[in-house]
């Protein structure tokens, strides 16, 4: 909803004309636009709520994730997959994905440079392109959970950089970023 409808009354008075063209046809168009582009038209809009839980299969070294998340929700909700080989998320490797909760496919080594199995950790948040992101759902229920991968393949991860608007390394998530603009 768009503030300043006083001064809308205001204009109605002294140009009638006008003032039911911007209360008719300007204004409903630049709140359907924003509520379509799930943003809002003077502030964020309230974050979507977290997926209900995170599954996770694994066979070799691929890994499905699945996501529960029968809350309501409308056009442009992105979720967004964080894999970690840590329980803080530090330099995890993130996937956006616009509206799909269908199953989604990481492949990762198994074992590091060194010949140490990778213990992996895994969650999931939710964002409008308007709001902050979803408190995170994490594989596990309220604290991660790890898994580990059964393939040969060793290597050591590069770290991830970030998501979104956050600045680059450390911060974890944050899903499209928490600030609209990053400087």
């Amino acid at each position: 909803m768009i503030a300043g409808n006083d001064l809308l009354s205001q204009i109605e008075n002294e140009n009638p004309k006008l003032g039911i063209y911007l209360r008719r046809y300007v204004l409903p168009s630049i709140e359907t636009s924003a509520r379509n582009a799930a943003v809002g038209t003077a502030s964020n809009i309230p974050a979507p709520a977290p997926p209900e839980s995170v599954n996770v299969t694994t066979a070799g070294e691929m890994i499905q994730v699945q996501v529960n998340h029968t809350a309501p929700i409308q056009k442009g909700v992105h979720y967004i997959y964080h894999l970690a080989t840590n329980p803080q998320f530090v330099n995890a490797q993130i996937e956006a994905k616009p509206a799909s909760r269908a199953p989604f496919h990481f492949t990762a080594p198994t074992k590091n440079g060194s010949g140490v199995t990778h213990q992996y950790y895994l969650a999931v948040q939710v964002q409008y392109p308007g709001s902050q992101p979803s408190k995170p759902t994490f594989f596990g229920g309220e604290s991660p959970a790890s898994f580990t991968l059964s393939g040969t393949t060793q290597l050591d991860i590069q770290p991830g950089t970030g998501s979104g608007t956050a600045s680059n390394g450390g911060q974890a998530l944050v899903g499209l970023g928490k600030a609209q603009v990053r400087l």
